[in-house]
């Protein structure tokens, strides 16, 4: 599968899910993580992800991120393939779905995980939780 093929398809997943009554903001969150909502924005509209952004959406569903490099005319290593990331998109679908119903894991997936922001989250939490 080429990759603008599996942007194509995430775009299209985020879509349904999004047009399902989920929040854009939690897709984001639960998939590539609450600090890259741009970056999701831009995906949404159009932009494909690279390389790194596609690593991250695939391994936070519990996936490995490995590039294959096949022979142009290899028609069953390409059947193979598409087959198997069909079956991530189809498992990763429900997966999302189950992680957005879950309350604690969109809460935890919208809290920005590095840089300042983080820092004075969680001293402005440990705060108001004294």
């Amino acid at each position: 599968m080429k990759v603008e093929n599996l942007n194509s398809m995430l775009r299209e997943l985020f879509n349904e899910l999004i047009n399902d009554n989920y929040k854009k903001r939690h897709v984001c969150g639960i998939t590539l993580g609450g600090q890259n909502e741009p970056q999701f924005d831009g995906f949404m509209k159009g932009s494909d992800f690279g390389i790194k952004p596609l690593q991250r959406i695939i391994e936070n569903m519990g996936y490995k991120f490995e590039v294959v490099i096949i022979p142009k005319k290899d028609e069953e290593i390409t059947r193979f393939i598409d087959e198997v990331n069909h079956e991530f998109l189809a498992v990763c679908k429900k997966n999302i779905v189950e992680k957005l119903d879950d309350v604690d894991a969109v809460r935890i997936a919208s809290i920005p995980k590095t840089g300042i922001i983080a820092v004075m989250s969680s001293e402005l939490f440990d705060e108001i939780t004294k």
